[in-house]
């Protein structure tokens, strides 16, 4: 039996840790026999951008993956607050159609006053923290359009009395709608945006407007998120 309840923002992770805030680690937060086992995903929607001034002029991503560090799970119980972070080194693939689960901790069962969850988006490598590519077209002019994000993100969101039981199981499911991220840049904008060997790159050293205005977009915006739950031991 399946549920879905608005809550989150989430990704994932391997190497799990948990400590109530100005105190010491507790070790055996990671080893709860009872709770609700969480995981994450990273998922996208809406890959389309309709751009106003031109009828069937739009911005379409086609491919793109993201480069998450941490997950944070933090909430207040009681007048105590906890909270679980999880380092994650995998990518992930923004436009698979089937979305990995990545890591997972226990979360002990009870009502959380409040719950955030934050995941922090950063370069790993030589590779950016987010990259999105895709494609202009007016009907008349094409060209291919490439995001690169190299700068530290942080999305997050926050619940309040949100119930976790025993025996449960919760992916917390984020979902990036791609056509709010170009929000407030119009089709002049990017027509009279430099090219790179014919390429749109929005970038923090190519199109800087531009580039930031991507980058608030990302972080101002509430993205849509939940957790699917499945009571352990159904199908």
């Amino acid at each position: 039996m399946r549920s879905k309840l608005l809550v989150c923002a989430a990704l994932a992770a391997l190497a799990v840790s948990s400590c109530k805030k100005n105190d010491s680690v507790n070790p055996s937060a990671t080893t709860n026999t009872s709770g609700a086992d969480m995981s994450y995903q990273l998922t996208t929607t809406n890959p389309t951008a309709e751009m106003r001034t031109t009828a069937g002029a739009n911005l379409q991503w086609t491919s793109g993956y993201a480069n998450p560090s941490v997950v944070k799970f933090e909430a207040q119980k009681g007048g105590t607050e906890i909270e679980y972070k999880s380092t994650n080194t995998a990518q992930i693939d923004l436009m698979s159609p089937v979305a990995v689960s990545f890591g997972g901790f226990t979360i002990p069962s009870g009502t959380y006053d409040k719950i955030e969850l934050k995941i922090d988006l950063d370069k790993n490598g030589q590779n950016p923290a987010m990259e999105l590519d895709g494609q202009y077209s007016n009907g008349t002019t094409t060209f291919p359009v490439q995001l690169i994000i190299t700068d530290f993100m942080e999305l997050q969101t926050e619940q309040t009395n949100v119930t976790i039981t025993d025996n449960t199981s919760f992916t917390a499911v984020t979902v990036l709608d791609l056509s709010t991220i170009t929000a407030g840049i119009s089709e002049t904008m990017l027509l009279s945006a430099k090219l790179t060997n014919g390429t749109l790159i929005i970038s923090s050293g190519s199109n800087r407007m531009i580039y930031n205005m991507v980058l608030d977009n990302f972080r101002n915006h509430r993205h849509h998120c939940m957790f699917e739950h499945l009571d352990k031991g159904k199908k």
